[in-house]
């Protein structure tokens, strides 16, 4: 397989050598932290929501008020959008290369379409009972952990799966 070459040119620009070599506490470590907040916001607040219609939980806690979340959901996919931008740029032979990244999006991709479904139709119309709102949701609900498990799983691996690390340097047995 061949390597664009626009991978080398990225790897070597002065922001993917700085995020991945500087001694700086904002750098490579640091950014990867970020997004693990990012993650916890996002695919935390989802999964509560989520399980909560699927009848988790206390029945006393009514679903309505848990709109709120999505607010938290959002701003966790706005800092792993940004993260994740970083950290394509340190390693972008790495990602761009393994189709477990590929598959990664893919899933993040339909469980933001899930979660603003669930939005939109749980969520949606206020007059709704608790029961006629999880009715109406347990099907995204059950998709959206799906698709995060996915997500996450593939993410993880990612660090174990690549072929290239960097433009034209086969990975350890590679």
């Amino acid at each position: 397989m061949d390597v664009p070459q626009i991978f080398q040119t990225i790897e070597q620009s002065g922001l993917s050598t700085w995020i991945r070599e500087t001694d700086s506490l904002f750098g490579f470590y640091f950014i990867l932290a970020l997004h693990t907040v990012g993650l916890a916001m996002l695919v935390g607040a989802n999964t509560f929501v989520d399980l909560r219609i699927l009848g988790f939980g206390s029945a006393a806690m009514p679903l309505k008020p848990l709109k709120q979340y999505f607010s938290i959901m959002w701003w966790g996919f706005a800092i792993n959008a940004v993260t994740g931008v970083f950290l394509l740029i340190a390693y972008p032979t790495k990602a761009f290369t393994n189709p477990m990244f590929y598959i990664k999006l893919a899933c993040i991709a339909a469980a933001i379409v899930v979660m603003q479904k669930t939005k939109t139709r749980v969520f949606g119309d206020s007059n709704l009972s608790d029961k006629a709102m999880a009715a109406r949701g347990t099907t995204l609900a059950v998709c959206s952990l799906a698709l995060w498990v996915a997500a996450l799983t593939t993410g993880r691996l990612l660090a174990y799966t690549y072929t290239y690390l960097f433009y034209g340097h086969l990975a350890p047995g590679g």
